[in-house]
């Protein structure tokens, strides 16, 4: 029996108190547990104090309330009060009288995370999509807490992250299949701003978002002093759902009274969050109160790239050719304020060539332009960042498409669904320009009172990898990957086999149209004499004619290497009308072998 002095013994809640604590939803929240019937999410047994509290909220309830009175010990950071600070700020409230008996302690780490009780205003972080690796495909999300002390600036506020703890060098065909089946421990981190900086804007040149909320001192409190209790505690990650937007959407609402992400549904993206909160109201004023852009270095690069004048770019490509020089006579005829805006763009392309570990990167370069710039006088650098649409302004993720679908000899109802993302006509706003990335992509056709699978895609991922300065290493090849069951050809509806198709090619932008070639291998099964691969290049355009209106023009030429499939060309004219998040008009034609016309409506949520 836990050591009770004679107060908390008078005071101390009765049976039936105890078990309407232990119900409630806020408790339940704290423990990381749906129900009272259902166990903890947290497979940490440190996270618990009673031998069984995973899976009974009584117990832990009572045992947490015995274990406040305890005497200090030797590290008093392993106290109770300690350990678990949201229970016990939660407690007090319910049953102030007894816990006003509790023994007065002083926790020097956990002081340090709250900054002396000085944390005011908290931010959730949006890390745009990264498609270098599977784990970043759809954004990412982080937690900052914002001191009011004047002693920080905003890279030293302390920041929260959600993620796998994944082995350095993990085979991407490793992580993604663990990842889906639940084969990571993942947990909570924290760190400095900064530090998030670093690795998501300047390593992986990924844009942040900062949405500042409007949460009243109390919610900031308990919020900040929750997200302690989760540091470093275990949970069992899976890649589709428990990941880093479904557990961060979780401690929001342990303050925010609404859903951010839909429970029911078997995925979870980080993007969701942020479009829910910038619809949501607190105490009659918008849950986001303000949002920021923390461009990545490769937005600021690109930026200050595009507000110069074209002789100056056209100078700028001189001096990378000729090894970062300084000594050309264009250069040194430019005003004191036009070589700094020079050399800072050269700077931040050198860190560019630096991240992707490009040849053309030397220290010896570095140098040259540290000289240059120190015989220049300090000027101020203020440069102002256009900002881009925000990630709450984007398309919603998941698409349902009706379309009426019609050849020569033949038409049908088409229902698509689509769980996740976006296409190449897709508006750009907070994605990476002229992409397509997408799973579980399901087509059913509906013709003569039957409905039939047409089709199932399920991975698509374009990327043009567009070059927006011509420098080298900014740009590359554009690639694609799909993994499909599908038709061969619009001549046969019933004609699908599996298939790989993957294709590399170059891409690059005038005005307002983006230009590309590439070439397709695909392998596929041997199921309608088409043998097992086949090609086909392609050549096409993309463009936006006006805000709402995109258009794709495609022509290609599908070759089969064995098999008596006939070959052929290949023409698609796609339109997408329409700049809504929530809803879309489409009109296609598409030729392969047959030619079909499609008009189809979209519903994003």
């Amino acid at each position: 029996m836990f050591p009770l002095i004679a107060q908390a013994n008078l005071l101390w809640p009765t049976p039936a108190k105890l078990a309407e604590l232990s119900q409630a939803p806020y408790w339940l929240a704290l423990l990381h547990m749906r129900d009272t019937t259902s166990g903890s999410e947290i497979v940490d047994p440190e996270f618990f104090l009673a031998t069984k509290g995973s899976l009974d909220a009584k117990a832990e309830l009572e045992t947490t309330l015995h274990s406040f009175f305890l005497a200090t010990e030797s590290d008093i950071n392993t106290h109770s009060q300690c350990r678990f600070p949201a229970r016990f700020n939660w407690l007090k409230q319910q049953l102030p009288e007894l816990l006003s008996q509790t023994p007065q302690i002083q926790c020097p780490l956990l002081s340090e995370w709250t900054d002396k009780d000085q944390i005011s205003s908290v931010s959730a972080i949006f890390a745009s999509g990264y498609l270098g690796n599977p784990a970043s495909f759809y954004g990412h999300v982080l937690l900052k807490f914002n001191s009011s002390s004047g002693a920080k600036n905003i890279l030293q506020q302390q920041s929260l992250n959600f993620g796998a703890a994944v082995p350095e060098k993990e085979n991407p065909l490793v992580y993604i299949t663990k990842g889906i089946f639940g084969g990571y421990d993942a947990m909570f981190s924290h760190g400095l701003f900064y530090l998030n900086v670093q690795s998501y804007g300047e390593a992986e040149l990924r844009d942040l978002w900062e949405y500042k909320l409007d949460l009243q001192p109390e919610q900031v409190k308990s919020l900040n002093l929750h997200a302690w209790e989760l540091i470093g505690r275990n949970y069992q990650y899976f890649f589709f759902k428990q990941n880093c937007a479904f557990r961060m959407a979780e401690l929001l609402e342990l303050v925010v009274d609404a859903e951010l992400i839909n429970k029911n549904q078997p995925w979870a993206l980080p993007v969701s969050i942020f479009h829910n909160m910038a619809m949501l109201q607190q105490q009659g004023n918008p849950l986001v109160k303000e949002v920021v852009q923390h461009p990545s270095r490769q937005q600021r690069f690109h930026q200050a790239y595009l507000d110069l004048p074209e002789p100056i770019k056209e100078l700028i490509a001189v001096m990378v050719q000729q090894g970062f020089t300084t000594e050309l006579a264009d250069y040194q005829q430019l005003p004191v304020a036009q070589k700094v805006k020079v050399l800072q763009l050269l700077f931040d392309y050198l860190e560019f060539l630096r991240i992707n570990k490009h040849e053309l990167y030397s220290e010896q370069a570095k140098r040259k332009l540290l000289k240059a710039r120190l015989i220049l006088p300090a000027a101020a650098e203020n440069p102002v960042y256009k900002t881009a649409a925000a990630p709450h302004q984007s398309t919603l993720p998941s698409l349902l498409q009706l379309s009426a679908i019609s050849q020569k000899q033949r038409s049908a109802l088409q229902l698509r669904f689509r769980a996740t993302y976006h296409d190449m006509l897709t508006s750009d706003a907070a994605r990476v320009p002229y992409s397509a990335l997408s799973m579980f992509d399901l087509k059913l056709r509906w013709q003569d009172g039957k409905a039939d699978l047409y089709s199932f895609d399920l991975l698509n991922i374009e990327n043009m990898n567009l070059s927006v300065t011509g420098l080298p290493a900014d740009g590359g090849y554009a690639w694609k990957m799909n993994i499909a069951y599908k038709p061969q050809d619009l001549s046969c509806w019933h004609c699908q086999s599996l298939q790989f198709n993957a294709g590399l090619g170059k891409a690059t932008q005038w005005q307002a149209s983006l230009w590309y070639l590439m070439l397709d291998g695909r392998l596929h099964q041997d199921r309608f004499e088409t043998g097992v691969t086949s090609a086909e290049p392609r050549v096409g355009v993309v463009t936006d004619i006006t805000p709402w209106w995109r258009s794709q023009l495609e022509l290609g030429y599908r070759y089969y290497f064995f098999g008596d499939q006939q070959k052929f060309v290949s023409s698609k004219w796609l339109n997408r009308f329409g700049q809504q998040k929530n809803w879309d008009l489409r009109f296609s034609v598409e030729k392969q072998k047959e030619t079909e016309v499609a008009l189809s409506f979209g519903y994003y949520w």
